[in-house]
């Protein structure tokens, strides 16, 4: 009797065991989550490549080592995928990544361009800002107006012919032509003003000014030389940029991160020390901070540990 006791005992413990191990779920902060921006970003304009997506990891709990091409930063980097739907934007390898989504640029373009005398296929491309939302200036060589003018590039794709600085550019697809930058006017400079807005300013009156001004004040001022002058959109605080980390310990803390892929801000769990500064008492401080960038009354809202 004892024996069959104990042997229907057994199996009862395995199924109770088995129960606990199975009706227990932990909590996932992100299910409740509310978007904090509404509705996701807005879509690009042009191309829809898979490149330009978001990281999604998918609606499955596997945790897979994956990469996708981040559009701001313009690299391929690494991310938790789920395991199962996501989108296109997810690569096994890094390699596989940057063969299909970054366009390598070629540091030897100057190099070859000296050793041949004839330009380059790729200096008779067009300007192609591609397809991200940056707003880098760049230069391009304009095969009608046969000189580097400036554009603005989205900070991804594009094609080769996009320069870093004009001397880069005039190098390699303008030569020791007739146009040099000394003899450029402002109009080779810039193409449509109204595209890009910016402030000119009057710099280096030319001879005939001078001339006319020191003969007599009266008479009328020739154009002087205008160059514009872009502001570049501040860039978010650095700590906005680094990954959530719930730290060393074995506290259970709401906090809130930026999430930089996304442009949202996220709860997590924080351990209670440890971590990094991407750490935010609440969601208002959050976005304030990581949303419309970094100001002097903003910086006592940080994590307050």
């Amino acid at each position: 009797m004892k024996g069959r006791k104990k042997g229907c005992s057994l199996p009862l413990t395995f199924i109770l065991l088995f129960v606990c191990i199975t009706g227990h779920a932990t909590p996932d902060l992100d299910d409740g989550e509310e978007d904090v921006l509404g509705a996701a970003l807005p879509p690009l304009k042009v191309g829809h490549s898979v490149c330009a997506m978001k990281a999604d990891e998918g609606p499955c709990k596997a945790i897979h080592m994956r990469y996708y091409f981040n559009i701001q930063s313009r690299e391929c980097e690494i991310f938790e995928y789920g395991g199962c739907h996501g989108n296109e934007n997810n690569f096994l390898t890094l390699e596989e990544c940057q063969r299909k989504c970054v366009v390598t640029e070629l540091p030897q373009k100057m190099m070859l361009a000296k050793i041949k005398k004839e330009k380059p296929n790729f200096c008779f491309d067009e300007k192609d800002p591609g397809i991200c939302r940056g707003y880098f200036s760049r230069y391009f060589y304009n095969k009608e107006t046969k000189l580097c003018e400036v554009f603005k590039y989205g900070g991804c794709l594009g094609n080769q012919n996009n320069f870093k600085n004009l001397e880069e550019c005039q190098t390699t697809c303008q030569g020791n032509s007739e146009e040099h930058p000394n003899t450029m006017n402002s109009s080779s400079l810039v193409e449509d003003t109204n595209q890009f807005p910016g402030i000119f300013v009057n710099l280096l009156p030319t001879a005939g000014n001078e001339k006319s001004n020191s003969m007599n004040n009266s008479s009328p001022k020739e154009e002087r030389n205008q160059f514009p002058i872009f502001f570049e959109p501040p860039p978010i605080p650095s700590l906005c940029m680094t990954p959530m980390d719930r730290g060393l310990c074995r506290a259970k803390e709401l906090r809130f991160f930026y999430h930089y892929s996304t442009g949202r801000c996220r709860p997590f769990s924080y351990s209670g020390c440890g971590g990094n500064e991407n750490n935010f008492t609440s969601r208002k401080s959050c976005l304030r901070i990581c949303k419309k960038g970094m100001r002097s009354d903003t910086t006592t809202d940080y994590h307050k540990r």
